[in-house]
């Protein structure tokens, strides 16, 4: 028998839910705000690249369509030129 979820954990779940997604539009605004900010226009591809990530991970982080494991964060911050995240 399965047991109803109580409106708490409801609650407790879309919390969580919504956190998770203001980290994931946060991430994804940094990585391309940085990528603009690169003396050269750094294009997706060209980042992705430099990052050894598919150019489509990196459209779907900064489209908030998907987020990025801390490897795959840390790729890309080594690919700005930062040492670790």
């Amino acid at each position: 028998m399965v047991k109803a979820k109580s409106r708490i954990d409801i609650d407790i779940e879309r919390v969580i839910v919504e956190r998770e997604r203001l980290v994931r539009r946060a991430i994804s605004d940094l990585i391309r705000t940085q990528r603009k900010r690169q003396p050269a226009l750094l294009t997706q591809e060209s980042l992705a690249g430099l990052s050894d990530i598919s150019y489509e991970h990196l459209n779907h982080i900064e489209n908030h369509k998907s987020s990025a494991s801390l490897e795959v964060l840390d790729r890309i911050a080594r690919a700005f030129g930062f040492d670790r995240l």
